[in-house]
């Protein structure tokens, strides 16, 4: 689980870009990646890993979807190491792919987006 959340005045958990960044250096051990403050909105943020663009939506202790516009392993298992649990399935859609965790109901999600259109090459991690 990220070290670094913050709460809202509304009391949601909130992740800034700032600690994005910095956990995915520290607790997972990536070097070459950055964040991109102008990329923030509610829910996420993008960034790049040498060379390659990503972008996170999260919620806190729910789930996160990492799509980038090539598969990082390195990326997918910093993220898996800072938030605490693994993700479940992998897919593409827009031509980009996606990561995603879920950490109250991945069977469900996975049957949700075995029915969404658009979503290609769906497979289980």
């Amino acid at each position: 689980m990220p070290e670094t959340i913050e709460t809202s005045c509304y009391g949601k958990a909130k992740w800034p870009w700032f600690s994005v960044m910095t956990d995915l250096k520290e607790q997972g051990g990536l070097r070459d990646v950055t964040v991109d403050p102008l990329s923030v909105d509610a829910h996420g943020c993008g960034g790049n890993l040498e060379g390659k663009a990503f972008y996170i939506t999260w919620v806190y202790d729910k789930f996160l979807l990492l799509t980038m516009e090539q598969f990082s392993q390195p990326l997918v298992d910093a993220f898996a190491k800072v938030v605490g649990y693994a993700p479940f399935c992998r897919y593409i859609r827009n031509g980009n792919i996606t990561v995603e965790w879920d950490k109250n109901n991945p069977e469900g999600r996975l049957a949700e987006l075995g029915e969404e259109p658009g979503v290609c090459e769906l497979v289980t991690m």
